[in-house]
């Protein structure tokens, strides 16, 4: 069976389904996309540069300026085919460098502590109108919710679908209806439970075990790949999901960076490329955004890796991606300037494309105060 996501009858036709792909730990976007005609590059990144096209480990020629890592091997033929596009240099301005309060930050879309409490997404969503009432209109699959889907009703937050409901006896003993009948009322937690039991009800009827991997999609066995295998089965279960957000973690390489980064892009390139085969002409309603909370720092550091810094890279996947191009105003590598890769495209400008174009439109006041910037980096088709 081939994937076709507009068989989802309850979704707008001006709607993609969004997968977000946080990579938490400040993913590395110099190695990732290396400016190999950037001579400032080589000298301040000796030991972990990539090298140039030709080389021997050199970067996959991209542009005349830039290379993928050899690992992101994979993603090249979707660049190609047009639905990759990537955004270098890019971030959200908040000049904070721990982890944390930079996650808040980002997933929140604001550059201060001030300003709402809820997340980007969270507000989106909840300004535009609902496809369905259905418990899966917005997942995490993860143990917790993710500070970008606060503000939104009621969201899912699901480790393994796998897992997540009642084992057989539990169900023929009908415990679960007694459940259902109590969280009826207006006892504590009661929105939440109500909301976990009816997700419950309709997962077991998508019966997600029957749905395989198709067009000889092979998803790693690996934290991220069995997260976007199942993304894949939500989406192709015909449940009427329109945001699903998961997590890469471990991309916090203070030290051998080849190695790691190695290691990181390598799943995060086999799992894009699998989900791509997977979906099929499904892509065309499905945006994939990847994106960090900062950068690293130019310069490596004395154990072979890199310090965190400010600018990064973003992915964008999707039939409605204007791919086959790298976004960015290059603000180069010269560290008598900076220390940092300066952001010079706002994520924030991406996002918004992204909801305008791709997820029915957007208030942006709303959806993120106090931004000023530009609204389309044109980075999506319309």
């Amino acid at each position: 069976m081939t994937t076709n996501i507009a068989a989802h009858p309850t979704i707008p036709a001006d709607r993609d389904i969004l997968v977000c792909i946080f990579q938490r730990g400040a993913a590395d976007g110099l190695n990732a996309l290396a400016p190999y005609s950037d001579s400032d590059y080589y000298s301040e990144r000796p030991v972990i540069a990539v090298p140039p096209p030709g080389m021997a480990g050199g970067g996959i020629y991209v542009t005349d300026d830039y290379a993928l890592h050899p690992s992101l091997a994979p993603l090249k033929p979707i660049y190609d085919a047009g639905n990759l596009a990537l955004v270098h240099a890019t971030g959200v301005p908040h000049q904070n460098r721990s982890h944390f309060s930079a996650q808040n930050l980002i997933e929140r879309g604001v550059v201060e502590k001030t300003g709402p409490n809820t997340g980007w997404l969270g507000r989106h969503i909840a300004q535009s109108t609902a496809a369905s009432n259905s418990a899966f209109r917005v997942i995490s699959i993860s143990g917790n919710v993710p500070v970008a889907l606060t503000g939104a009703d009621e969201p899912l937050a699901i480790d393994n679908l796998n897992d997540f409901g009642f084992d057989q006896g539990i169900l023929d003993s009908g415990y679960p209806q007694v459940l259902t009948d109590f969280f009826r009322n207006a006892v504590p937690f009661s929105g939440p439970a109500a909301a976990a039991l009816i997700a419950m009800e309709e997962l077991q009827s998508a019966d997600l075990s029957t749905i395989l991997p198709e067009n000889g999609a092979l998803y790693p066995d690996t934290a991220l790949g069995r997260k976007m295998r199942q993304a894949s089965q939500l989406i192709k279960s015909q449940l009427p999901v329109e945001v699903i957000c998961v997590d890469s973690d471990g991309w916090d390489h203070h030290e051998n960076l080849p190695t790691y980064i190695d290691q990181s892009l390598t799943e995060l390139a086999d799992v894009l490329s699998a989900f791509n085969t997977d979906m099929d002409i499904g892509m065309a309603r499905i945006t994939v955004l990847v994106y960090t909370e900062f950068g690293r720092r130019i310069g490596e550091n004395g154990s072979a890796g890199t310090d965190h810094g400010t600018g990064s890279l973003a992915y964008l996947m999707g039939g409605g991606v204007n791919g086959g191009q790298i976004i960015s105003d290059w603000p180069g590598l010269d560290t008598g300037i900076n220390e940092d890769l300066q952001i010079t495209t706002d994520l924030r400008s991406v996002m918004t494309e992204m909801l305008d174009k791709r997820l029915g439109g957007t208030d942006v006041g709303t959806v993120f105060p106090g931004f000023g910037g530009p609204t389309t980096v044109n980075a999506f088709l319309t």
